[in-house]
C-alpha cells in the first residue's frame, strides 16, 4: 500500500467535520455511481476489504503556512509535557487548550513537542424556513423559521490516504474531486461541504519515527484486540445513516459504532510492516446488510517516553 497526503481547499461551509470513516463512505459511493472509477466496481473492491482494503483515508487536518498540523495525542498530560505537579495544577487549563501540533519528519518524542493552540474553524448559522406546501408559505408551527449551524474552515486542508497497489492515484484525486464537487456531509443538497483537490504527493509514513514504541492514528478506528497491548483514545460514536438514494429508504440509520477518536496512541503488541491498524466494519444495517465501513486508520510511528 502507498501512502500519500492529498491537500484540499475548502470553498463553502461545512455542515459536519470531515472524518476518515465518513470520507471513506463518500468515496465508496463515487464507485457506486461510477464501477469503473477504481478499476472495479464496489462489490469487488470490498471483497477482501478485511484483509487486503483498497483505500484507507485519514480525517482532514488543517494546513497551516505550509505545515500540517496534527491533533494533539490522547495521552494524560503528564506523559507529553515535562513540568512539576505544581506547574500541572496552575497551567492546566492552558496546557489543555494546546491541542495541535506540527506535522514533521523526523517526528520528535511526544513529549519533546512543542503544542500549539490552532483555531482553524469558524462557527456560523443559518437561518431557513420551512415552507406549508399547501399555502405556500410560512406560518404557524412547525413552519416558522429555524436556525441551523454551519463552520467554514479558515486554511487548506490535508488528508492522508492509503492506496492499493492496483488503484491508481489519479483514480483516487478524481474520486475525491467528485465529492468535493457535489458535497460532504450533512446538508451537501443545500450547498454545504463543497472542496476542490489542489495536489496530491507519495510520503513514507514509517519514516516519521525511528525509535518508535507506539502509533499514532490519523483517523477515527476500530482495532483489533489482538493488536493492541494498550491504548489511549478519545470515544467517538458514529450515528451513522444511508446516504445518496438510500437516505429516503424505510429505514435509513445505521447501528451505531463505538470508535477510537483520531490521535490515539497505541501500544502495539507486535510490530509489522502495514502502515495501518484496525478492521473493517459490518453488521451496520438492516437495510443493505452488506453494508461496511471503515475501522481502519493509518498510522504514525511515534515515540512515548
Amino acid at each position: 500500500m502507498k501512502t500519500y497526503i492529498v491537500k484540499i481547499k475548502p470553498l463553502t461551509g461545512f455542515g459536519s467535520p470531515i472524518k476518515g470513516d465518513s470520507l471513506f463512505g463518500h468515496l465508496c459511493w463515487q464507485a457506486v455511481y461510477d464501477p469503473q472509477l477504481f478499476g472495479k466496481p464496489l462489490k469487488e473492491l470490498l471483497k477482501d476489504y478485511e484483509e487486503n482494503p483498497f483505500i484507507i483515508v485519514s480525517s482532514a487536518f488543517p494546513f497551516i503556512d505550509e505545515k500540517i498540523y496534527l491533533k494533539r495525542p490522547s495521552l494524560p498530560l503528564f506523559k507529553l509535557f515535562k513540568l512539576t505537579e505544581e506547574e500541572f495544577v496552575q497551567k492546566r487549563k492552558e496546557l489543555k487548550s494546546k491541542n495541535y501540533f506540527a506535522f514533521e519528519i523526523p517526528l520528535k518524542p511526544l513529549n519533546e513537542i512543542e503544542y500549539e493552540k490552532i483555531n482553524f474553524i469558524e462557527e456560523d448559522t443559518q437561518t431557513r424556513c420551512t415552507i406549508n406546501r399547501i399555502s405556500g408559505t410560512t406560518g404557524e408551527p412547525p413552519f416558522n423559521p429555524y436556525t441551523v449551524d454551519r463552520f467554514y474552515f479558515n486554511c487548506e486542508l490535508a488528508i492522508f490516504a492509503g492506496i492499493r497497489q492496483d488503484i491508481t492515484i489519479d483514480s483516487f484525486e478524481e474520486a475525491l474531486s467528485r465529492v468535493g464537487k457535489y458535497g460532504f456531509g450533512k446538508d451537501a443538497t443545500v450547498g454545504y461541504g463543497k472542496f476542490e483537490v489542489i495536489e496530491s504527493k507519495e510520503i513514507q509514513l514509517s519514516n516519521a519515527s525511528q525509535n518508535f514504541n507506539a502509533l499514532y492514528t490519523l483517523a477515527p478506528s476500530v482495532p483489533k484486540k489482538e493488536e493492541v497491548k494498550e491504548i489511549y483514545f478519545s470515544p467517538f460514536i458514529r450515528f451513522g445513516r444511508h446516504g445518496s438514494f438510500l437516505a429516503k429508504s424505510k429505514n435509513p440509520f445505521k447501528n451505531p459504532v463505538i470508535f477510537a477518536d483520531e490521535a490515539a496512541v497505541i501500544i502495539p503488541a507486535q510490530y509489522t510492516q502495514k502502515p495501518y491498524i484496525g478492521m473493517s466494519v459490518r453488521n451496520l444495517s438492516k437495510t443493505v446488510p452488506e453494508t461496511v465501513t471503515q475501522g481502519y486508520s493509518l498510522v504514525l510511528p511515534v515515540e512515548v517516553r
